[in-house]
Order: C-alpha cells, then structure tokens, then sequence
C-alpha cells in the first residue's frame, strides 16, 4: 500500500495518522469534522454526516480481490441527483494504484483517471448536443447529470466540500468516450469499465 504520512486536524489539532500523499479530504477520526485541502493548506468544513447506510457489498475499509489486484476500500462518496442518488468508492490497490469505482443500483464501473486538461467553468457550461473543449479538442456530449455532495466518509483524493454542486458529464470523441465531474475545487476526467459484483473476491 501507500506510504502513510501525518497531518494535524485543522479543527482539534490532532495528528490524523495513516493519510498518504494521495489524500486530499477525510473525516478527522477524533474529533468527526471533515477536513479538506485547500487554497489555505487543511481547512475544516465543519461536522458533516458520513454517507447514507444503504445496502452494498462495499463497507469502508473492507478489502478484497478485483482482477487478481488486491484492495482497501479507502473512502466513499454520495452523490445525490433529481432522480435519486449513486456512491463512488474510493479504492487503494496494494501497488500503490487507486481507482474510484462508480455503485449505481447494483451495477458498477471501475474509472481510470487520465491526466487531461479541463476547467471547470466550461465544464459547467456544458450542454448535451453541444461540445466541450479537453487539451484543446472538442469533445461532443452525450450526458450531463448536476449533482450535489450528499455524505461522505473515509479518506479521498479530492478537496470535497460537503454541499457542493457537481456537474457530471459523459464525452465522446476520435472513438473514444470519457466521464468528466467538476466540482468547485477539481476536475475529474476518467475511463470506465463494466466490472461484474461476482469479479469481486472478499478476504
């Protein structure tokens, strides 16, 4: 697995052990706040619900098997839209690797990020039919979903803020299709595959 680092909680100053290079936002284990990493350093978003109990193979810290890869699950987010809502399971790989893997009413898409320039206004200007620009191209989109940051809980990658507005949106181009989320601090661009519940090996 990663190598671990120490931070200090921005909000009762205790060290918060085990984080790694990759973490970016956590619930701080002492004293519950969810802190992120902002302009300022870590900052504190105050006390926030963790993500909703539902039913779902995936718990937090629970480890595994996916593609004779083992795995931790790290950390999860909700993401609440018009019509309901869907989780995005942050997984660390024993290689170091990690990868959100998307749970959306029983089915599931392991994401690959790719390194792609985009920013974010222009994401959120995004319209289905129209084109967004990656790295200078455009891209036609087939998708757009605004969601919002409904609980969280673990450790992840990005500076999530509790609340805030996310605009989903699924690109394609030159025979390639791609998923983009924006948020107010970060841009995400990822590929994804199908993975089957029964690919998944428990320990």
């Amino acid at each position: 697995m990663a190598h671990s680092v120490s931070i200090s909680c921005p909000s009762c100053g205790v060290a918060i052990e085990g984080t790694t290079a990759h973490t970016r936002s956590l619930s701080c284990p002492h004293c519950s706040n969810w802190v992120y990493f902002g302009s300022n350093g870590w900052e504190s978003a105050g006390l926030f619900e963790h993500a909703i109990d539902a039913p779902s193979m995936l718990q937090l810290g629970k480890s595994g098997k996916l593609t004779d890869r083992h795995f931790v699950v790290r950390g999860r987010v909700r993401m609440r839209y018009e019509d309901g809502y869907w989780d995005e399971w942050w997984l660390e790989f024993e290689d170091g690797d990690h990868q959100w893997l998307e749970e959306d009413d029983g089915s599931y898409r392991l994401h690959e990020n790719i390194d792609v320039a985009a920013e974010a206004a222009l994401m959120k200007d995004a319209t289905v039919g129209g084109n967004v620009s990656l790295d200078g191209e455009d891209w036609f989109v087939t998708e757009r979903v605004d969601a919002k940051v409904a609980g969280v809980e673990g450790s992840l990658p990005v500076a999530i803020i509790p609340g805030e507005a996310v605009v989903c949106v699924d690109v394609m181009g030159n025979g390639s299709k791609m998923s983009i989320e924006a948020g107010e601090q970060e841009v995400q661009i990822s590929r994804s595959s199908v993975v089957r519940g029964a690919a998944f090996k428990w320990s």
